[in-house]
């Protein structure tokens, strides 16, 4: 389990429970093949891990492990399938040591904390890394000396014949931002009204929001084209004051979050917010920040983190959309695939095509493609498909939404006590679910930290402080007063 805390072995045993039960309704070979089916092909590697069955063997063992430690646990539908998803550190020998001081502290716990983990050394420009990188991990591989890729277990949708079904993490992201959008609104007016530098720039508050919520922006553009049946048109949201495409979809979506109610632990009272009221609680807001003495940078810097708010739901709920409806053709691709290479391993034939026909090299390479989605198994630069979140995005979507960011994005795995911290925080101040203190824990020693990032720390320390301020932000924000003391209550 990926943490810094003691291992949770109920918590472990639901997750793997879960995946099994998943896996079993949508690929008919996982019941039968037991742990090992559940982990993504390793065909085509035995010399770079002391052959398939020696790696296959360790990496049943470790499930196996997981698994006896939580015999007669209830499974939970919430759980992180990140946390058994199998990691591999490779180490190139001509940069890093035998014992691998080379690599950050901090990356080498966190990947020793891995249930399911492997370790090799392995030149960059080695042909075999081919069936197991992509070319940008290859790249960054080459730079750093070391690089870690994970074997990610896919939540595939059960999905009805028919029109699909939205998943958990879309139905939260939708229902997120259509709330926030109805709470915000009024209050982004009446700041931009008190904005003399803004109303320079920008010829209303939407069309302020349009040039600076270009997600949000884009679903607006989306929902015109759906219902006028013309493709979408995306691009320079031009000098407007009316903007009416996103005035329509938003007071379209604020319609539909004037029905939602919003729970927060107000002080040390939990109260409960809706309609009117919920408006003119962050209205109130607004104008309190209007007072005499306010700065109209500080004023300017409101109104832009609420529409930056407002952006970042809009940018979770396109990426997941995006990525989530792509799994039923994934899911097709996969099984027609390993229907169709007989047993044979996807990577073996890819590692090695000579001697396959060209259907099963074609085979092949949708199984893979279907395992490692481009979408999902994001380049960490802005020239992916799909736009890539940062560590502080994935946490305040879990923050907002009490999703798991994993499901969408595959970076930033090593991150994930922080992140998994900064749902359970959310999921508290908002009354949603009861929570630990051992869940926030990981995120606490950061939230407490007094000073800020400082150049040249540990990569791994340096977003642990950067997920720790937007969390610290969020809940300033929309949560004021600042968190008390939670120790008492939490449990």
């Amino acid at each position: 389990m990926l943490s810094m805390r003691q291992a949770d072995p109920v918590r472990e045993g639901s997750a793997l429970e879960q995946v099994r039960r998943w896996a079993r309704r949508s690929w008919s070979h996982a019941a039968k093949d037991g742990p090992a089916g559940l982990i993504i092909d390793v065909s085509g590697m035995p010399d770079l891990f002391d052959g398939e069955e020696h790696l296959r063997a360790d990496l049943e063992a470790r499930l196996e492990r997981v698994d006896r430690n939580a015999q007669g646990s209830a499974a939970d539908d919430e759980v992180g399938f990140a946390d058994l998803w199998p990691v591999f550190l490779f180490l190139d020998p001509a940069r890093i040591g035998p014992d691998a001081r080379e690599v950050p502290a901090s990356v080498m716990a966190r990947y020793k904390a891995r249930q399911v983990r492997k370790l090799h050394w392995i030149s960059p420009q080695d042909d075999r890394l081919v069936p197991l990188m992509d070319l940008w991990q290859r790249q960054q591989f080459a730079a750093s000396g070391y690089t870690l890729t994970a074997l990610a277990v896919i939540p595939l949708q059960e999905l009805q014949p028919g029109r699909r079904t939205l998943s958990a993490v879309e139905v939260a992201l939708r229902d997120a931002l259509r709330l926030w959008i109805f709470a915000l609104l009024p209050a982004i007016e009446a700041l931009f009204d008190r904005s003399p530098g803004l109303k320079g720039d920008y010829l209303s508050a939407f069309d302020c929001i349009a040039w600076n919520a270009p997600h949000l922006m884009a679903l607006a553009q989306a929902s015109l084209a759906r219902r006028s049946g013309h493709a979408a048109v995306t691009g320079d949201p031009g000098d407007c004051e009316d903007q009416s495409v996103l005035r329509v979809f938003l007071a379209m979506q604020a319609d539909e979050g004037r029905k939602q109610r919003l729970v927060v632990h107000d002080g040390e009272a939990v109260r409960q917010y809706q309609g009117v009221a919920l408006q003119k609680r962050y209205l109130d807001r607004a104008k309190a920040s209007l007072a005499p003495g306010a700065g109209l940078q500080e004023i300017e810097s409101h109104l832009l983190r609420h529409i930056e708010l407002l952006d970042l739901l809009a940018k979770g709920r396109r990426v997941a959309t995006s990525i989530l409806a792509a799994r039923l053709g994934e899911m097709r691709d996969y099984v027609q695939g390993l229907e169709s290479l007989g047993g044979a391993g996807a990577h073996g034939i890819r590692h090695a095509p000579d001697g396959h026909g060209k259907r099963q090299r074609a085979a092949a390479n949708r199984v893979n493609a279907a395992q490692k989605p481009e979408a999902f198994v994001q380049p960490p630069d802005d020239t992916a498909p799909v736009p890539r979140f940062t560590p502080q995005e994935l946490a305040g979507l879990a923050f907002l939404c009490d999703i798991d960011g994993f499901q969408i994005s595959l970076q930033h795995l090593l991150l994930c006590p922080e992140i998994w911290a900064a749902r359970a925080l959310g999921a508290l101040r908002f009354n949603r679910r009861p929570v630990s203190e051992a869940e926030i824990a990981p995120l606490r020693t950061w939230l407490e930290a007094t000073h800020v990032p400082e150049p040249g720390l540990d990569l791994i320390e340096t977003s642990c402080r950067d997920i720790a301020v937007t969390v610290a932000d969020l809940q300033n924000m929309l949560l004021w007063p600042p968190m008390r003391e939670m120790r008492d209550r939490s449990s």
